[in-house]
């Protein structure tokens, strides 16, 4: 089975050190200590996963794209909708 996800979101990483860095992703999962003490006070994750997880379908492929530990990032949105688009500057 063979799934389109559509096209990638951008997001804005901005890193422990103050470097501000874009990816292209389909997908980002918090730290489990943010994500599920955010839904369900006291719950834990079934898998270890100590740090931010970005993936997305490249080539028709499902891919981690990067993993970063919790403590190396400051902070991450979705700026897909929030920057100019090429050549759309007013």
């Amino acid at each position: 089975m063979s799934y389109d996800h559509g096209p990638l979101d951008t997001y804005e990483i901005i890193w422990a050190t103050g470097y501000v860095e874009y990816i292209a992703a389909h997908q980002v999962l918090l730290p489990p200590n943010d994500m599920f003490s955010a839904f369900i006070p006291g719950a834990t994750a079934t898998k270890k996963r100590d740090g931010w997880t970005f993936h997305g379908q490249i080539d028709g492929r499902w891919k981690l794209l990067l993993f970063a530990p919790a403590e190396d990032i400051k902070s991450v949105r979705n700026v897909t909708h929030t920057r100019d688009s090429a050549g759309g500057a007013s």
